[in-house]
């Protein structure tokens, strides 16, 4: 009887070791992956190999808060990464407050106005417009306006300049050309050459460019001037 129980015994340990073999031979070069999510939600345990990848799950929820992104160590974590180490993610919530932004034009008009979420950034701008000037951004307390985090009600404000062409020229004049003119694709190299009273109607006008004025006919554009050159350019009565 002694015997049996001692049998019994050891076939356990036996088999209690076979077990972790199996199960250290089995999740050898993977690293386990965590989700923590500080709610109730269960994510499990995921098993991933060395230099693989972690499929994004589906995102969790949280009342009273919406869920912003997986982090690693407090920063954004990208899926893209390869695996190399055994890994916690947390879920970075942001609490579900609002705050109003208004878009002024100038002289204080307000054109639009919308509601993120507070901590959130802007990615939506109305279109804005101004005759004689070009259009430089939105501005922020008197800075410009480059998607930081936005805590409370706020106004972002348009800001221009005068157009850098001092030309009473504008798209869609009918011209005769008879400066230097480029036949090459636009922002590439150019042949110069020497257009003879060629007439042309201007299809746009390119402010930053050496070469701004781009004219065509029903073709479409078919070559561009420099700025220098546009006094030689005079417009078709």
């Amino acid at each position: 009887m002694e015997k049996k129980r001692m049998l019994v015994i050891l076939l356990f340990i036996f088999v209690f070791i076979v077990a972790i073999i199996l199960s250290i031979i089995s999740y050898n070069g993977k690293y386990y992956v965590k989700f923590e999510t500080g709610t109730n939600d269960i994510f499990l345990t995921k098993y991933v190999a060395k230099d693989g990848k972690i499929i994004k799950p589906s995102d969790p929820t949280k009342k009273g808060y919406i869920f912003k992104e997986w982090q690693l160590n407090g920063k954004t974590y990208d899926f893209d990464s390869k695996v190399n180490s055994d890994t916690v993610l947390t879920a970075k919530w942001m609490k579900e407050e609002y705050v109003k932004i208004n878009f002024e034009y100038e002289n204080g008009e307000i054109i639009d106005s919308i509601k993120i979420l507070k901590g959130d950034k802007v990615d939506s701008f109305p279109k804005v417009l101004k005759d004689e000037y070009r259009f430089t951004g939105w501005t922020l307390k008197n800075k410009i306006y480059n998607g930081e985090e936005i805590y409370n009600d706020e106004v972002l404000i348009a800001t221009f300049e005068p157009n850098k062409l001092n030309s009473n020229y504008k798209i869609g004049d009918n011209v005769i050309i008879t400066g230097s003119y480029s036949n090459a694709a636009y922002f590439k190299s150019y042949i110069s050459t020497k257009a003879l009273t060629w007439e042309r109607k201007i299809m746009n006008i390119y402010e930053d460019a050496e070469y701004p004025y781009a004219v065509g006919d029903e073709t479409g554009i078919t070559g561009y001037f420099q700025a220098n050159s546009i006094e030689k350019i005079k417009t078709i009565e």
